[in-house]
């Protein structure tokens, strides 16, 4: 009787373990994204902390070949299209109101 509660207990284990696998797998594009997309807002505010201001261009010098990637998987990404990606990002942070907009180009608020 012990026996059978030990494999019992391993079966439902393993399908734990399945299911948790499953959905990390589910999930994976767009937590490769949020890691990319956070990984680029904190190099940009850490250079606006340099730099005071930036323009466009220069935000979009800073994102080319950034690259994000999880512990848990080989999979990576990478920016193919810094233009548009740095559309994305600068529109997140005047979204979060972490940016604003001036004539020089992007400041921190």
């Amino acid at each position: 009787m012990e026996t059978i509660f030990y494999i019992l207990l391993f079966a439902f284990i393993t399908v734990i373990i399945s299911l948790w696998g499953l959905v990390k797998e589910k999930n994976k594009t767009n937590d490769l994204l949020n890691v990319l997309y956070d990984k680029a807002e904190r190099k940009v505010i850490k250079e606006l902390k340099v730099n005071k201001s930036l323009s466009r261009k220069q935000i979009e010098k800073e994102l080319i070949n950034l690259r994000a990637s999880l512990f848990y998987s080989k999979n990576k990404l990478v920016v193919q299209d810094p233009s548009h990606f740095t559309k994305i990002i600068i529109g997140r942070l005047l979204e979060k109101e972490i940016i604003i907009k001036n004539s020089k180009g992007y400041t921190l608020k």
